[in-house]
């Protein structure tokens, strides 16, 4: 599984010490790089089920609110 590349997650890239955004300390720099870390196929599958079902639910709440203004049902 070392040839699998996935064309939705970032690179990381590492700053040196001298380059990091001015107020932010190494460990906040290092945070946002460990949050960057690419997840797992199942974690990013039922991050997107779940994501899914929560569309699906708020156009399904949209519908009824235009067919109940519109009088439709």
């Amino acid at each position: 599984m070392d040839n699998v590349i996935n064309l939705f997650s970032r690179r990381l890239t590492t700053e040196p010490a001298q380059q990091t955004r001015r107020g932010e300390s190494n460990q906040e720099s290092a945070a946002a790089a460990t949050a960057l870390q690419p997840s797992s196929f199942s974690d990013i599958a039922e991050r997107n089920r779940v994501n899914q079902q929560r569309l699906k639910k708020e156009r399904e709440q949209a519908n009824k609110s235009v067919l109940k203004s519109y009088r439709i049902k």
